[in-house]
This record gives structure tokens, C-alpha cells and sequence, in this order.
């Protein structure tokens, strides 16, 4: 399956598979740096085991009636990682082309998140206003952060000189009932989204875990995580969101499609995926 559609009160919302890639067991250390062992064969156990497990990429369209709001854009097509930039080819398949996307909106400057937005150097969504939160923006581009990371806001700038971004503070609407909110951590200005038409809600929490070990761990960090502890901070603090809200919940990493319900055990948490 490619694709998983659901309906938010007269909002559609569609996730595309925008592919797999593999994490071996013996990395997840390196992947959690303040994990300790016996945790990391704790969660080793409890995801069945192995030697690798498959990491999910999760691409997320919005379609509120008037406008198609692509939430982040993949890592685009490449022949040499072809199992990851499907979200293109998904599309089309769905019967949209890249032209009908209105709008791209890119909840944080990571590559998986934001490299679709060019092929060969051109727009991939030629139609599309670009979007990011204001304070993701002014992270990569202060004099500080170009110090710090040089090389990585140098693969950003690209992106940003070939298209025309604009900004939004957490609390607005990209459209009705798609609302924007903060969650920093993993980056300083990721975005989270709030989709919500009457009674019926789903939030899209993008990164702020990267598998299901972090249910029962939220304490661990996350090796590409900018300020890990206010990445553990926001953590506890969506997931609890969403337990109390009993809230339909979405994450960009975990198994397709990624959808699902966070509930409490002890003083951690748990996941129940929506297809279970």
C-alpha cells in the first residue's frame, strides 16, 4: 500500500510512502546516545528482534477542499536510493501531478524533509507557495548557526535561494483548520500541525520521536537532535497532549502510515497504530 486516506470532518488527509530505509540494531547506541545498554535490548526485544529494522518515511497531504497542502516534501527521486523519493511517483499515481500541489509546507530544515523540493534544479511543485515556520527559518539562517554547521546550512541555502519562502508563527492557519504549532528540540523551530474540522482532529507530530522504542523511552535523545533535552521536554510533553486529548496522532517515522493513538503506561507511553 502507497497510500492511507482518512477524512477529518470534510478535510482529507492522505499519506504517501515515501519510502524505507534501514537502521541496524547495532547502530541504535549511536542513533540514542544517552540510551543505555540494557534499554537498547529492552526495545531491540520488544521490536521482534533482528539485526536491522526498517525506518519509515511518512509524507502527509493535506486537501482541505480549496487548497492541497503537501506537509514536507520527501527526499525526491535518485536512482541510487530508489526504496526512498517515491512521494512524486505516489502522486501521480493517485492522479496528482506536482502541478496541483498549492502549497509545500516544510516542518523543519532536515534532509529527508526538504530535498524533494528541487529535480535538477528546478521546483518540483512549480504551482506551489513555499512555507516553513518563522523561527525554523531564522535558525538556519543566523550568523550563529552558519558558524556551527556551515556544510549543513549550505545544502539549506540552495533550497532557500531557489525558492521563495515565506514564513508563519506558531498559532496560524496554513488553511482552515490546519493549524500550526511549535515543537522545538530536534530542530529549534520544528513545526507540528493540528488538522481539526468539528469534533474530529488528527496531530502531526512529524520528529518528535523516530521509532516506537522512544514510547517507552521518551527520555532518549536523538543523535540529530539540536537541543536534545528540550527535545525529551517536548516529547513528554505531545505525548501527554495527545493521551489527554485522546487525540488521532501522526509521526513521520514510524510504520506506515503512522497513524495512530498514544496512550499512557506507568510514566512512559505506549502505541496503538491505527491498523492494529
Amino acid at each position: 500500500m502507497s497510500t492511507y486516506t482518512l477524512n477529518i470532518g470534510s478535510i482529507t488527509c492522505t499519506v504517501i510512502a515515501e519510502g524505507t530505509s534501514e537502521v541496524q540494531a547495532s547502530s541504535l547506541p549511536q542513533r540514542y546516545p544517552n540510551a543505555t545498554q540494557e534499554e537498547i535490548n529492552t526495545a531491540i526485544e520488544a521490536m521482534g528482534g533482528g539485526e536491522a529494522f526498517p525506518n519509515y518515511f511518512n509524507v502527509l497531504l493535506i486537501d482541505t477542499g480549496k487548497t492541497k497542502i503537501l506537509v514536507d516534501a520527501g527526499m525526491g527521486e535518485n536512482e541510487d536510493r530508489p526504496q526512498i523519493g517515491q512521494t512524486v511517483p505516489v502522486l501521480r499515481a493517485e492522479g496528482i501531478a506536482p502541478e496541483d500541489i498549492d502549497m509545500v509546507f516544510i516542518t523543519h530544515f532536515h534532509g529527508d524533509h526538504y530535498m524533494g523540493l528541487l529535480t535538477d534544479g528546478t521546483p518540483t511543485f512549480p504551482n506551489a507557495s513555499y512555507i516553513t515556520r518563522d523561527e525554523e527559518l531564522a535558525f538556519w539562517t543566523s550568523e550563529e548557526t552558519k558558524a556551527k554547521l556551515g556544510d549543513r546550512v549550505q545544502g539549506i541555502m540552495t533550497y532557500l535561494d531557489a525558492l521563495d519562502f515565506e514564513t508563519v508563527s506558531a498559532g496560524e492557519e496554513l488553511a482552515s483548520g490546519v493549524k500550526v504549532m511549535a515543537i522545538p528540540g530536534h530542530t529549534m523551530g520544528q513545526s507540528a500541525l493540528l488538522i481539526q474540522d468539528g469534533d474530529e482532529a488528527l496531530l502531526h507530530l512529524v520528529d518528535t520521536l523516530h521509532s516506537t522504542a522512544q514510547f517507552a523511552n521518551p527520555q532518549w535523545h536523538f543523535v540529530w537532535d539540536t537541543d536534545a533535552e528540550l527535545g525529551v521536554q517536548t516529547r513528554r510533553a505531545q505525548l501527554g497532549n495527545a493521551v489527554n486529548r485522546q487525540m488521532m496522532t501522526m509521526f513521520y517515522h514510524l510504520p506506515f502510515p503512522g497513524i495512530g493513538y498514544v496512550k499512557r503506561d506507568g510514566d512512559a507511553f505506549a502505541w496503538k497504530p491505527i491498523n492494529d
